[in-house]
């Protein structure tokens, strides 16, 4: 029986590899998205903290509420800065999830097309050996007749 090959063999190995480096991007990506999580919610901890000491300093020691309130907007504007590098990579990491998604469905293209094609090439070798062995069956049931009529 001959042996399927895949004509788009190296297309399908290279979507492959598309997609692996696809993945490892989209794991880069969500990371740093997570970190930049992190950080916003470490400097929201601090701007609300800076928040605190301000109204504190209001009621208790107003000689320094000017230092605090300087130092509670520098918190503020540092988590803003978090925000809007979480906002840029929410946006990064869409696109590489994209991407990501897109060399997946590559993938799958191929992989279905090779299983059709294996089914066909299957089928085709299966009818085959269906062909030879009614033939046999022919060359056979033909040989004993004639086996027969010399006998008689």
């Amino acid at each position: 029986m001959a042996r399927f090959r895949f004509r788009l063999d190296a297309s399908l190995q290279i979507a492959q590899q598309v997609f692996e480096s696809a993945q490892q991007e989209y794991a880069s990506e969500l990371q740093r998205w997570q970190n930049y999580v992190q950080a916003f919610k470490n400097q929201q901890t601090c701007y609300h903290e800076a928040q605190e000491g301000q109204r504190e300093a209001g009621r208790h020691r107003p000689e320094e509420l000017g230092i605090c309130q300087v130092y509670a907007l520098e918190q503020k504007r540092k988590l803003r800065q978090c925000e809007a590098r979480q906002r840029e990579q929410e946006i990064i990491l869409e696109k590489s999830r994209n991407y990501l998604l897109e060399a997946h469905r590559e993938v799958e293209k191929y992989e279905r097309l090779k299983e059709k094609q294996a089914t066909a090439f299957r089928e085709a070798e299966l009818q085959k050996e269906q062909k030879i062995l009614d033939e046999t069956g022919q060359v056979l049931h033909w040989l004993g007749r004639k086996a027969i009529s010399e006998l008689v």
